[in-house]
Order: C-alpha cells, then structure tokens, then sequence
C-alpha cells in the first residue's frame, strides 16, 4: 500500500503512529512548496470533503487534524528563514475570525509566506477581533490574512475590519471569503490557490533604512 493509503488506514483506525509513520514518509526530504501543494493540500481538501459527506467522523477528522498540525509545526522549524542584515522583511498577521476553528490551510499559507521571506505571526482559529486588531497595530503589520469557512464570521465583524483596513491592507481568504464580502469589511479577496494567492501579497523584501 502507498503511504497515502497506509495515512487514511491509520486515520479510520486512530491508529496514530501508523499515521503519522505514513505522513513522514510523504513528507520526508521533499522542498517545503512541494510538501504543501502536493501533499497536505489535497489532503486537506479530502479530509474535509469526507467530513462533509459522512464518511469521516467528527472525531477522525480532529484527529487527522491535530496529526498534521503536529508535522506542520516540525515543518515551519524545519524550513525557518534566518534574518538577512540590511534587508527589512516584511511582517503578516494570519488569522482565523471568531468562531472558525479551521485554520490548517491558513497555516499552510503561513509556511509559504515565511518560505518567501515573510515574518509571520500565526493567530490561528477563532481569534477575538480586538485581539487581531492590537496584534497589527504593535507590530506594525504589512498585511493581514483571515481565512473563514462561511461569510458571516467576516461579514459579522465588518465594521471593525474595514476600520483594521485603513491602517493594514486587510486579505481574506477560505471557502466564506468571496468578492461581496471583500467589499463589506474593505479587504481583498485572494485565489483558493494558495500558490496563486502568493503573487497577490505585496510588499516584498526591502532594504532597511
């Protein structure tokens, strides 16, 4: 069986090392843009169209969840990008809205974000709105990226967003974001390609001043 295979047999049977012995084996020594968008992501788009249809638990899919956070954060420490002297990198706030607990293809995008050269700081699911805004503000964020499943866990806090966005450029992103929603809380709207959704994130690397 292809380790793919073996993931999903030790998923369905909470069979963690088996799962997680299958995930290594796919990751192992491949470049992190390649791990990303040919292995996690379409993972992660199976795992949620299997929890949407029935055939995955609610309990197999915060397993598989946890399983890949886990190898996830062994990636960004793995792949961590050392400061350059006289050149200012850029720094993103990613975060997902109040009450989205999906943040896994966000932290997908953070990982391709500090492999091109960005300062990230990930805030994750269901992070409070006030929360958010102080975070950008203290460290004078270059950009800030919300992912959410559905419309209103944006839309509900358009007021607040479009006043982050006249200090922040503001990008939202996920299966709830969409070009009516970018215009109710003043952000921009990115591709569901997260590769695509790169060339969309302005500034780049500059020198320092």
């Amino acid at each position: 069986m292809d380790p793919l295979g073996e993931l999903w047999v030790g998923i369905e049977a909470f069979d963690e090392e088996a799962a997680d012995r299958a995930l290594v084996q796919l990751l192992w020594d491949v470049p992190l843009s390649e791990a990303l968008t040919h292995v996690v992501i379409p993972f992660l788009v199976q795992l949620g169209d299997r929890w949407e249809d029935g055939s995955l638990s609610v309990a197999h899919e915060h397993f598989a969840s946890n399983l890949l956070r886990r190898r996830l954060s062994a990636l960004a420490h793995q792949h961590e990008v050392l400061p350059v002297p006289g050149v200012r990198r850029p720094r993103v706030l990613l975060a997902c809205p109040p009450g989205e607990r999906h943040d896994l293809m966000l932290l997908c995008f953070s990982l391709l974000l500090g492999e091109r050269g960005w300062r990230t700081l990930f805030l994750g699911a269901d992070t409070p709105v006030t929360a958010l805004v102080s975070a950008a503000r203290s460290v004078g964020a270059d950009a800030v990226v919300l992912a959410a499943t559905r419309p209103t866990a944006l839309t509900a806090h358009s007021t607040s967003l479009a006043k982050l966005s006249q200090d922040h450029p503001v990008y939202i992103a996920g299966r709830g974001a969409d070009e009516e929603v970018a215009r109710v809380v003043g952000g921009r709207l990115l591709p569901r390609d997260l590769v695509e959704a790169l060339e969309h994130l302005g500034p780049r690397e500059t020198a320092s001043a």
